[in-house]
């Protein structure tokens, strides 16, 4: 006589709980009930969101998870609302090259970089623009923001820099720009570039900052005095933008 076939319920949750009251427990009975069947047939795509002409190249959350932002090769930034699955915003940035960073400052107030070596910051209604700032000399790659100082952006750029942005103040890309907060190139040469960035949500005076070498650099940000940039000559008389240090160097670690 052949064996009975346990009903599709016995394979279940409900089920496989009940045979181990039962005392029918088997070597398999931990893996089965954390992934059961009916929660693989569950997992999948949800939804493909069309809107960009481009590579979709960052995503953002919102503070409370009601509003996702894509940035794309296209220079838009889309505003998604992803329960109902449609479009709320287009937002044309202004960028020339493709973004690679976007964040909210608030929900109607975004970020973003981009490989044109600009940083902006504008209403996702409307033309105006809080910021719009061409002090990097290279692609800038990321950025950073914290609920705790909601007028300040900060950007990291292959340039070596990290600039701070305050978007209460009106900006002028020139050296009389005292916006650099951290310099690599004063740790690893002229060849340093800052990858990508990010603050401590618990200490947001705590910066780490990533580059094109083999160290992760922490950053007490209150203990750094901004830098100007300044314009210096080459022996070539090539023009490039660097920076006058002031700030010690006590105030980063690496690890």
């Amino acid at each position: 006589m052949g064996r009975r076939e346990d009903p599709a319920w016995a394979m279940g949750t409900v089920g496989l709980t009940a045979a181990r009251e039962r005392g029918d427990i088997r070597r398999k009975f931990q893996n089965s009930l954390t992934v059961t069947r009916s929660m693989i047939d569950r997992l999948g795509l949800e939804k493909e969101l069309h809107g960009h002409m481009g590579c979709v190249n960052c995503l953002e959350w919102n503070r409370n998870g009601s509003i996702l932002a894509s940035a794309s090769d296209d220079l838009h930034v889309i505003l998604w609302d992803p329960y109902k699955h449609k479009q709320l915003c287009n937002v044309s940035t202004g960028h020339t090259g493709n973004i690679f960073s976007v964040k909210f400052i608030s929900d109607d107030l975004i970020a973003t970089c981009a490989a044109d070596g600009s940083v902006r910051a504008r209403a996702v209604t409307g033309s105006a623009s809080m910021l719009e700032c061409s002090c990097h000399c290279g692609r800038v790659k990321r950025l950073a923001v914290t609920p705790e100082k909601p007028h300040m952006v900060w950007s990291a750029g292959e340039d070596g820099l990290v600039l701070q942005h305050d978007l209460r103040a009106p900006h002028h890309c020139n050296t009389d720009s005292k916006n650099v907060l951290v310099n690599l190139l004063n740790h690893m040469g002229r060849y340093a570039e800052a990858k990508c960035l990010a603050l401590n949500p618990r200490r947001p005076y705590q910066m780490a900052v990533g580059a094109n070498d083999f160290y992760v650099r922490l950053y007490d940000i209150r203990m750094i005095k901004l830098a100007r940039l300044q314009i210096e000559e080459e022996e070539e008389e090539v023009s490039h933008w660097g920076v006058t240090p002031v700030w010690s160097s006590s105030s980063a670690r690496s690890i």
